[in-house]
């Protein structure tokens, strides 16, 4: 016998020992890991539909009363006007089709505007006041149009006395209801939030976002189609919130909560190797469970359930072991499948990790991610050239903008030298003295200083949508509207200003801290905005007159003795939100032409009357001062240095008009100042 038939015969009874050997070991392995694999899958199908359930509740109440919440602070949504405010509601529940409601109650009075759906999508405004008897309804059309309408609402109704307006106003966010009973009849659940304006610490009123729980249950009906069993939503303690149809729904729902009841600190089923589904018996069925608990940020919690007849899903397991027994012949392929798949998975989970924190890059998370490494060398190299690169962004960021930065990643365009005109809103904050506190303190003193007095004014900018262009030594540049868009720049510009310095004021009345005293110039117009520098290196910044002129009001500052000066541009565009003192005409150095400048006091209703009465008292007697009753107008503003000897603008004024007695005006006089300091 030659020796290749002899090597041939020895290998082929090698092989069929080999595979006889690896047949019977497969086909006991392969039943549990299929088995297992199987209860992974289905476990998995229940984590989908948890998300699935998830967002339907979640996503739409979250966004609408974050939105609603924020418009309301801002004064952008007409909380006074019940048409208007019944009219915007109506809009946003007819695009939101999974909700039944969206309303607004009024804390002090409860007043009540909502809107529900009802049948053919139609749209029904409901407003009313408890104790009034003026309950009133009407059907809003698409188009806009009103049509009389008679629900089966109850009369007198007060928001305040129910559950989910109580918990909202003691929470900091929001609260979602147990089911209950709508007062159009019909079950569901609530999500409630109140807001707070920015000068009050009491909530103003309370938004809402309510659910059908029938809507829920058609949801969950489509999700029992799906896995070919029966799904249910609970309460954390096991209490039922909806299900799908079933004939044994009851009885499950029951089990259900008795298990989670003698477990309440279970793990979720997700499909790991480690989870096991839990088997529930009814009559002579026995039904597999995979539970997950759904617990979002904004405090929606519950515990969504699927189930499966344990033979629905082990059937097919069973039928494919019995396959598996006959094709022995093919396990060493099998092996080397496999042996494949485990070499794939061990380079391809580094680099699946890899791009996913690429990809979070691109959405500016720039946080240190733990990435697994890989027995590949270049695999690594590629990691730790993504960590250099987060690493030197998060360093580019404290640079420049992170607006800017933001847009930049987001397009994947390379940034190119461009601007365009613009109108913005730019501020200038400047610290008074600061060389004196410069030769008082060393400087590793005075640089945390400044950090710390920086950080809370450019946290305050940002907050309200501002960028911060640079800092200049104790100085610093910056604008609004710019590189994003910002409706009504011109009032988050002051608010900010005078919330900042509020807060930069409370800070340092620790006796340790350097007192800086700021100065502040607000200006707003046309200005050129973008990328300036050359093709190698530039920065986005702002050029114009509009920036010079906020400079100017900042130095004005130390003569007039205020601390934050606006033109009389700032001044009308920022709304009536504010309290003003007309201080002047002036013209300032490298502008031509006058301006009207103005002191920012405060906020509307945070002034003091002293210096409202002052204030009156001063534009008063400037009006005189234009008018050219120099007499008139020196007498109120010694008035007012009686009243107030520190009011450094009334003493200037008051010794310009002696000034002005004795001189020849020229017939065009009109009041302007000429100021030629830089």
């Amino acid at each position: 016998m030659g020796l290749r038939t002899l090597l041939s015969l020895v290998l082929a009874g090698l092989l069929m020992v080999t595979a006889g050997f690896i047949s019977w070991l497969g086909y006991s392995s392969s039943h549990r890991a299929l088995k297992h694999t199987t209860e992974q899958e289905f476990a998995l199908s229940n984590g989908v539909a948890s998300q699935e359930i998830a967002d339907f509740l979640n996503d739409p109440a979250n966004r609408l009363l974050d939105e609603l919440s924020r418009r309301a602070r801002r004064g952008m949504l007409n909380l006074k006007d019940d048409k208007a405010l019944g009219f915007d509601l109506a809009e946003r529940l007819r695009v939101n089709r999974n909700l039944a409601w969206i309303s607004y109650s009024d804390a002090q009075t409860g007043h009540f505007i909502g809107v529900y759906r009802i049948a053919n999508n139609g749209i029904v405004l409901d407003i009313s006041d408890p104790g009034m008897g003026n309950d009133h309804e009407e059907i809003i059309t698409p188009e806009g149009g009103e049509i009389p309408y008679q629900g089966k609402q109850p009369n007198d109704y007060d928001p305040r006395k129910r559950d989910w307006f109580k918990n909202a106003i003691l929470a900091d966010s929001t609260v979602w209801s147990q089911p209950y009973v709508f007062m159009d009849g019909v079950k569901g659940i609530t999500a409630s939030r109140a807001w707070k304006s920015s000068d009050t610490a009491m909530p103003v009123g309370v938004f809402t976002v309510d659910f059908y729980l029938k809507d829920l249950e058609s949801l969950l009906d489509g999700i029992a189609q799906k896995i070919g069993g029966f799904s249910t939503i609970l309460e954390p303690d096991g209490t039922l919130v909806c299900s799908s149809n079933n004939p044994d729904a009851t009885a499950l729902v029951t089990a259900l909560g008795d298990w989670i009841r003698s477990d309440p600190d279970f793990k979720n089923i997700n499909g790991r190797a480690t989870s096991h589904l839990v088997p529930i018996s009814i009559g002579s069925t026995t039904y597999l469970a995979a539970l997950d608990h759904v617990q979002t940020p904004s405090g929606l919690r519950c515990i969504v359930a699927g189930m499966v007849p344990e033979s629905v899903i082990f059937d097919q397991v069973n039928r494919l072991v019995s396959q598996i027994g006959l094709i022995g012949g093919l396990v060493a392929l099998i092996l080397a499948m496999l042996a494949g798949w485990f070499m794939a998975h061990r380079i391809s989970e580094p680099l699946h990790a890899l791009g996913n924190d690429l990809a979070r890059v691109g959405q500016f998370h720039l946080a240190a991610e733990n990435t697994p490494r890989s027995v590949v060398r270049e695999v690594n190299q590629l990691r730790d050239a993504a960590d250099r690169m987060k690493s030197g962004l998060r360093s580019f960021i404290k640079y420049v903008p992170d607006d800017l930065v933001r847009q930049l990643l987001s397009s994947g365009k390379e940034a190119v030298l461009g601007g365009e005109i613009r109108r913005l809103t730019v501020f200038f904050f400047d610290i008074e003295g600061f060389s004196t506190h410069s030769e008082q303190v060393t400087p590793s003193v005075l640089v945390h200083e400044l950090a710390d007095y920086f950080e809370i004014l450019s946290r305050r900018l940002r907050q309200h949508s501002g960028t911060i262009d640079k800092f200049i030594g104790d100085g610093l540049l910056g604008f609004f509207n710019a590189p994003e868009k910002v409706p009504h720049h011109e009032n988050l510009a002051c608010r900010a200003t005078l919330i900042g310095l509020q807060e930069v004021a409370l800070y340092q009345k620790d006796g340790n801290r350097i007192p800086f005293h700021t100065r502040v110039g607000l200006h707003c117009g046309d200005v050129l905005v973008g990328n300036i520098g050359t093709p190698e290196r530039f920065a986005y910044t702002v050029l114009g007159d509009v920036v010079n002129v906020a400079s100017r009001l900042e130095n004005l500052n130390k003569v007039y003795g205020t601390q934050i000066l606006g033109s009389g541009e700032v001044r009308e565009h920022a709304g009536d939100d504010f309290e003003w003192r007309h201080l002047d005409r002036v013209s300032v150095a490298g502008r031509k032409g006058s301006m009207d400048i103005y002191e920012l006091m405060g906020l509307k209703d945070g002034v003091d009357e002293d210096r409202l009465r002052n204030r009156k008292l001063y534009e008063e007697a400037l009006a005189h001062y234009f008018a050219r009753s120099f007499f008139d107008a020196r007498s109120i503003f010694g008035q007012i240095v009686g009243n107030c000897p520190s009011n450094k603008a009334a003493l200037l004024m008051m010794t310009r008009c002696d000034h002005m007695v004795s001189r020849d005006l020229p017939p065009d006089w009109d009041g302007v100042f000429v100021y030629n300091i830089k």
